[in-house]
Formats: C-alpha cells, structure tokens, sequence
C-alpha cells in the first residue's frame, strides 16, 4: 500500500517565534504594560488605552497587551489548564546576573531562582500572575543537553535544584568559570516544582 502523503510529507515547522499575546482587565492594563517595559528592557511602539505593542529587538513588536473589559482573571493559576511559562535565553551567567540586578532595582524579584540541569533560570511572574523564565543554556549543544535529559540523574530529579541568588551572583561576580557554576548538584530525587505537590510521577516499579 501507498503511503498517504501525510504520513511522509515534511511538515512546514514555523522560523522562528514572532509575538505573543496578552489580554488583561483594564485596572491591571497600565501596570502590566510597565512591568514588561521593565522586564524585557523593551519599548512601547504603539501604545494607547486599549493595548500597548512591545518590541525589544528589530522586529516590529513581540508582544501585545490588550485591556479587555469582558476578560476575568484567572482564580487559581496552580490548577488552571493553560500556557503555565514562556522562557527566553539570555547569552552567560554574567547577563543573568546583570539581568536579575536590574530588575531587582525596578522592584522585579523571581520568585524561583533554579539550576535545571540543562539550563540556569529565573522565573518570574507578571501582575496578573503570568510566568516568565529568563534561562542561560548550561551546556554549549542541544546534542549535550538532550545526552544530560537522558541520564538516571535528570530521571530522578527533572525538576532541578534551587539557586541561593545571594550565593549565586557572588559566584558569577568572582569570576568563578561559568561551566563549573553551570553544573547542577546531585540532591537526589526532586518530582515536584516549586508550586506543585507532584508535577512528574516517577515511573512503576517493574518485575522481570
């Protein structure tokens, strides 16, 4: 039989990641438009009292906020089914250091600081509770990162292990080699994220 020609054909895969959305409620509008500013070092493009465009690079925006008057805001964002994070690369530990410095002083503070194995972040959350990571990749290759994915390490522990950012930034600030700052310590098993009871069930028992 034929293959059918969806089952060979390559699928068209986007080249790279335009903008993305936000609707808020109009008592939020004004603070979430200034603490993306903040966050992303970003410019307001257009800007009125019904959305703000947000561009931080050369495209033409990465980011709208719009006031939705007939939107709510989300109870319970623990248990809510949606987009939980959106995550953004910075260059070393050296940015993510200056990064989390200046957000500090604008009164942005992450709320869980992490070494995941494959990479260190920052997660931080917005006014209305929307999470965003800012991330250095620990490894120098995607092929590295996935062979660390693999191991019986990350299996035991997916989530990572917290930073002390005190500790950390005084580290990153000495100069200490950034690949022996990037390599995460063994604490043993981990399956839970900073907010969840269980995030990851480790897999059942098997019997030969």
């Amino acid at each position: 039989m034929t293959p059918d020609k969806t089952e060979t054909e390559k699928l068209i895969s986007p080249a790279s990641i335009g903008h993305f959305g936000i609707r808020t409620t109009p008592d939020k509008f004004e603070a979430m438009v200034n603490w993306h500013l903040n966050f992303f070092g970003g410019r307001a493009v257009l800007r009125n009292k019904h959305a703000a465009f947000i561009a931080w690079d050369d495209e033409h925006h990465r980011m709208v906020i719009v006031s939705d008057p007939s939107h709510e805001q989300i109870k319970n964002r623990a248990t809510a089914a949606t987009v939980y994070h959106i995550a953004f690369t910075l260059n070393s530990l050296a940015d993510l250091a200056t990064s989390y410095e200046q957000k500090k002083a604008r009164g942005i503070l992450p709320h869980w600081p992490v070494n995941h194995g494959m990479s260190t972040s920052m997660y931080y959350s917005d006014p209305d509770g929307n999470e965003f990571e800012m991330q250095v990749n620990n490894f120098d290759t995607s092929e590295e990162a996935l062979a660390f994915m693999a191991t019986p390490e990350y299996l035991e522990n997916p989530i990572g292990v917290d930073l002390d950012i005190d500790e950390w930034l005084k580290r990153v600030r000495s100069g200490e080699d950034e690949a022996t700052l990037k390599k995460r310590p063994v604490i043993g098993q981990r399956l839970s994220r900073y907010e969840n009871t269980i995030c990851f069930k480790k897999p059942a028992a098997t019997t030969a």
